[in-house]
C-alpha cells in the first residue's frame, strides 16, 4: 500500500478537513473510495478509529422516514439487523459539501448478511451517488451535497434476521482550495521546514543525509526515502549543518544513512553524528552511476525501474515521487552510452520507463532497454509536466518547484511521494505554460517548495488564480 493512503488522504478522513470539492474532481474521489478500501482490507483501520470519542447506537423504532435517528457528520453509527428491519438516520448538510459514506461490517467481524446503504434527500427521493464501490461487502459511496436533510438508508438485503452488526460513517470530504509554500532561509532550513510538515507528528526513525551543494548522490534518493519512511536532509561537506542536528533532536531521529561517498559527505560529518548519538551507514559507489546502483540495491524487488540522465537533475526530480510511490528504483546513465552494470540492473525489472527526449537518454540507449517505455517534452518543464499527466497523477494537487536548481524539489519529492502528488517544475518568475495547462484541469491545492527567490510571489499568485477561478 502507498503511503500517500496513510498520510494524506487517511488525515483528511481521520481530521475532517473542511475543503471545497468540485463535481469534476472524480479523480480525487475515486483515489478517496480506493484508500478507505485498502485501509480497511489491510486491517489498519477500523471504523470505531474515524471517532475516537466512541459510536452512536441506534435507537429503535427507526425504521422510516419519520422515525429517523438523527446523526452528525463523523459520528460512528452502529447499529443491528433484525428480520424485516430497515434502518433510517437522518443527517443535516449545512453547506455545500463534498460526502462520503462507508460502511459495512463492524470491526472485523463477518457479516453473513448482505449490506445495502442508500442515501435519499428529504422528499425521500434516491441520490444517485457520483461513484460507489464495494469491498467484501463493505460499500463505500461519495456525494456533491447541497444544504438540507438527508436520509441514509440501511439494511440487510439478504433479511437474515441474525442480530448482526453494521456500522458506518458519513465524513465531509470536501476541500478548501489553497496555495501554500513550505521554506526556509536557504536550501538547508527548507529542508528542515520539509522534514517538520511530513514527520513532525510521527518522529522519523531516520534521515536520508546528502551534500547540499551538488545533486549526483541524490538523484536516486526519492525511492529510498520514501520505503524508509525517511525525510531528506541535506549538509555541507565538512560541517553538519545545524539544521540536520535540529531534526535529528525534534524528529528523534536514531539513524542517518548518508547518499555519497567522503567527497560529498566528509567523514568529519560521520564523527559529529555519531556524537550525536545516531547510527550511520553510508551508501556510495565509485561514481554517481554506482551510487543509484547501490541505493536500488536497497530497495525490495519491483516490476520496473526508471532511467534518467545522470548528468542533470529535472528529469530524476520530475519522476521521483512516482517512482517513491511505487518503489521503483532510479538509474543513471548517460546520453548515449549506458555502463553495463547499469544496463544489467536495468534487465532485471519486467519494463523501463525513460525519462526525458533523446538529447537526455539516446534512441542507442533507449533500444537496449528492456519494455522501455519513454516520457518527453521539448524542454525539462514540459517533460515534468508530461510525466505527471502521462503517468495520471494529477487529481487537482501539486507540489511546484523552480526547475532551474535541485535542492527543493529533491528534498521535497518525498513529501510529494507521501502525498501522492506530482512535483511539477516551474520557471522562477512566471508559472511555466506547461504547468498552467496541466492546473487549469480541476486546480485544488497547490504547495510551493522554496523561498520567493526560488519561486517568486508572482508564481504564487499565478496559482492562486487557478484554485479560485
Amino acid at each position: 500500500m502507498k503511503k500517500w493512503i496513510t498520510g494524506f488522504t487517511a488525515s483528511l478522513l481521520l481530521a475532517s478537513s473542511s475543503l471545497l470539492a468540485t463535481p469534476a474532481d472524480a479523480e480525487t474521489t475515486s483515489k478517496s473510495i480506493n484508500s478507505l478500501k485498502e485501509l480497511r482490507s489491510e486491517g489498519k483501520i477500523s471504523l470505531q478509529e474515524y471517532n475516537p470519542e466512541g459510536e452512536y447506537i441506534e435507537e429503535e423504532p427507526n425504521n422510516t422516514f419519520l422515525q429517523g435517528n438523527s446523526i452528525n457528520l463523523e459520528d460512528i453509527v452502529a447499529g443491528h439487523f433484525e428480520k424485516n428491519d430497515t434502518d433510517v438516520f437522518k443527517i443535516d448538510i449545512e453547506k455545500d459539501s463534498f460526502i462520503m459514506l462507508a460502511g459495512g461490517r463492524y470491526y472485523e467481524e463477518p457479516l453473513a448478511g448482505q449490506f445495502n446503504m442508500k442515501l435519499y434527500n428529504s422528499n425521500e427521493v434516491l441520490i444517485p451517488a457520483e461513484e460507489t464501490d464495494v469491498l467484501e461487502g463493505d460499500i463505500y459511496a461519495s456525494y456533491q451535497l447541497s444544504p438540507g436533510s438527508y436520509y441514509i438508508v440501511v439494511k440487510d438485503d439478504k433479511n437474515l434476521g441474525l442480530n448482526e452488526k453494521y456500522g458506518f460513517t458519513a465524513m465531509d470530504f470536501s476541500f478548501e482550495p489553497y496555495v501554500d509554500r513550505i521554506d526556509g532561509a536557504n536550501r538547508y532550513e527548507t529542508a528542515l521546514n520539509i522534514a517538520y510538515q511530513g514527520w513532525m507528528e510521527t518522529g522519523a526513525n531516520e534521515i536520508i543525509l546528502t551534500t547540499g551543494t551538488n545533486f549526483p548522490d541524490a538523484l536516486a534518493g526519492a525511492p529510498l526515502a520514501y520505503y524508509k519512511d525517511a525525510p531528506i536532509l541535506l549538509t555541507t561537506k565538512d560541517k553538519l549543518h545545524t539544521t540536520v542536528e535540529e531534526a535529528i533532536i525534534d524528529l528523534e531521529v536514531s539513524k542517518v544513512t548518508i547518499l555519497g561517498g567522503p567527497n560529498a559527505v566528509s567523514e568529519s560529518v560521520v564523527k559529529q553524528l555519531k556524537a550525536l548519538g545516531v547510527r550511520t551507514e553510508r551508501i556510495a559507489g565509485n561514481d554517481r552511476f554506482s551510487t543509484a546502483l547501490a541505493i536500488a540495491a536497497k530497495l525490495p524487488a519491483s516490476d520496473s525501474a526508471v532511467i534518467v540522465n545522470g548528468r542533470n537533475y529535472p528529469d530524476a526530480l520530475s519522476i521521483a515521487s512516482y517512482a517513491a510511490q511505487y518503489g521503483y528504483p532510479i538509474l543513471l546513465s548517460d546520453t548515449d552510452s549506458i555502463e553495463s552494470s547499469t544496463l544489467n540492473k536495468a534487465k532485471t525489472y519486467g519494463s523501463n520507463i525513460v525519462i526525458g527526449g533523446e538529447k537526455a537518454i539516446s534512441s542507442k540507449v533507449y533500444k537496449q532497454l528492456k519494455t522501455p517505455i519513454r516520457i518527453s517534452g521539448k524542454n525539462r518543464y514540459e517533460t515534468s509536466v508530461n510525466v505527471a499527466k502521462d503517468l495520471d497523477m494529477f487529481g487537482g494537487f501539486a507540489f511546484v518547484a523552480t526547475g532551474t536548481h535541485f535542492a527543493d524539489a529533491l528534498t521535497g519529492s518525498v513529501l510529494a511521494a507521501y502525498y501522492g502528488e506530482p512535483l511539477v517544475l516551474t520557471t522562477p518568475d512566471s508559472l511555466h505554460a506547461n504547468a498552467r495547462s496541466l492546473f487549469e484541469t480541476y486546480p485544488m491545492g497547490f504547495t510551493i517548495l522554496g523561498g520567493e527567490s526560488a519561486v517568486s510571489p508572482t508564481v504564487e499568485e499565478q496559482l492562486g488564480s487557478l484554485v479560485s477561478e
